[in-house]
């Protein structure tokens, strides 16, 4: 599995300190089926827990398209 960042996304989850293995294990989770919504065409939406905030007060959300275990994602 390959996971990629836009620059934007990079500078955010840094001041967030938010870790690669918990990207990773959200990714993990939606190639297990377990997403938000699906929007169509591969985007999906999933909530990322931040760190001392869990999911609910973390991330709101992140937009992931895959295409062949690569995720590209951003936020929304």
């Amino acid at each position: 599995m390959q996971i990629f960042k836009n620059r934007w996304f990079n500078k955010w989850a840094k001041k967030e300190k938010l870790a690669d293995s918990t990207l990773r294990a959200a990714v993990a989770e939606m190639e297990d089926g377990l997403i938000d919504a699906d929007l169509g065409g591969h985007v999906v939406k999933k909530r990322i827990p931040l760190p001392g905030r869990g999911k609910r007060g973390g991330a709101r959300s992140i937009i992931a398209y895959r295409r062949k275990s690569v995720f590209y994602l951003r936020l929304r």
